[in-house]
């Protein structure tokens, strides 16, 4: 059986650090761990431990470790905005392992940005669930209590999808006006 950890502080108020961590990854069937703190340090020390597992980040650009993780080796992001934006997402997630990779994944990460910001605009998923719902996408109900965006909100998101031309690319059914998740 495989496994995976999920180190994400800002949501369990819990950090396993990474001396828990690396000892964790000793144990042959953990296989993936996504960081979710903002602390690169942590990070760092995680993947000069060169562990057996692959080492993801969290694609919020609020906790600022999608650069640094790519950078020190990281093998990818474990992110929601490939929901709305795949093949943008994927080229983020890919390892930097030959030339010109740095690059390339600046011009992907950049030319994104307004989008990851927008998934992370209101407590998660509310932002991606209710943009993904707004393209035609299936989202399902958020929990209780939250809401979906409408109004300003979601238009914005709409907007950043366009400008990016996301709709055209994935055919994205925008018309009609503009659904909510409920």
């Amino acid at each position: 059986m495989a496994l995976g950890i999920y180190n994400n502080p800002p949501r369990v108020k819990s950090d396993l650090g990474d001396a828990a961590l690396l000892r964790l990854f000793q144990h042959p069937n953990y296989v993936v761990h996504k960081e979710s703190t903002a602390r690169v340090g942590q990070v760092a020390k995680v993947l000069a431990a060169k562990p057996d597992a692959a080492v993801m980040c969290c694609d919020s650009p609020n906790l600022g470790l999608v650069v640094p993780t790519m950078a020190l080796g990281g093998h990818g992001t474990a992110n929601m905005t490939g929901n709305i934006a795949p093949r943008e997402l994927a080229a983020i997630s890919e390892p930097w392992d030959a030339a010109g990779s740095a690059d390339k994944f600046r011009d992907a990460y950049l030319t994104n940005l307004p989008l990851l910001h927008y998934t992370y605009s209101a407590i998660n998923p509310v932002a991606v669930k209710s943009l993904m719902a707004a393209v035609g996408l299936p989202a399902g109900p958020l929990r209780e209590p939250l809401r979906g965006l409408e109004g300003e909100a979601l238009t914005k998101g709409l907007e950043i999808v366009r400008d990016l031309g996301l709709d055209a690319r994935y055919g994205y059914t925008m018309q009609g006006g503009i659904r909510s998740v409920a």
